[in-house]
């Protein structure tokens, strides 16, 4: 958690230059889908070809900084308990308990179609890690699209769907073994995560 208190001072500091700027509190929850990847590793005298992350709930919260009209920069940190499986060719192990996290960093652009809704879409990079039967962190990247409508000046809702990849610069992904924290199999391809958010917007400033 050391990068994302990093972001956030940088996130502080950013606002406090400019009071008039609005600066946003976003929490959220939501629903992530399962994803097959392929793999290749052995453990045990096991070659395993495929794992997957099981679908779940996710929850987390983020601050959002308006640079400018329509244009934001996004902090977020989320957090997904799942289970994770391994297959050979005939036989899936598991379920191992893990859980995706996720601190990004990253920018929005608003379209406005009315003063009540607006939408936007936005790209994040940042840190993907895995914690549980084994650990992990790779770097991530992610986007999103959806829609924020406003109740009152102070509150509102957003809807959208979004993508978060944990990948490393020569294949891999997230950890998770048979053996726990110290043996197994890792990843050796992308992980892509897609879900559906929803949650309040609280506007502080």
């Amino acid at each position: 958690m050391r990068s994302f208190n990093y972001l956030l001072a940088g996130l502080v500091l950013c606002t406090s230059g400019t009071v008039s700027a609005q600066l946003r509190l976003n929490a959220f929850g939501g629903y992530t889908f399962q994803d097959r990847f392929p793999i290749n590793g052995s453990y045990s005298g096991f070659s395993f070809n495929e794992a997957r992350v099981a679908a779940g709930a996710h929850y987390g919260g983020g601050l959002e900084y308006e640079l400018k009209p329509h244009k934001a920069v996004e902090l977020f940190y989320q957090a997904q308990p799942s289970e994770g499986y391994l297959r050979t060719s005939f036989v899936e192990y598991g379920p191992y308990d893990i859980t995706v996290h996720y601190v990004m960093l990253g920018g929005l652009q608003y379209v406005p179609f009315s003063d009540v809704v607006h939408g936007y879409g936005g790209l994040n990079i940042g840190a993907g890690f895995s914690t549980g039967e084994g650990n992990s962190t790779k770097f991530a990247w992610g986007g999103k699209l959806g829609l924020r409508i406003d109740a009152s000046e102070k509150v509102g809702l957003k809807l959208g769907a979004q993508l978060l990849s944990p990948v490393e610069s020569v294949g891999g992904g997230l950890y998770f073994g048979t053996g726990g924290a110290s043996a197994g199999v890792s990843t050796y391809s992308t992980i892509y995560q897609f879900g559906l958010t929803g949650g309040l917007v609280f506007t502080l400033q």
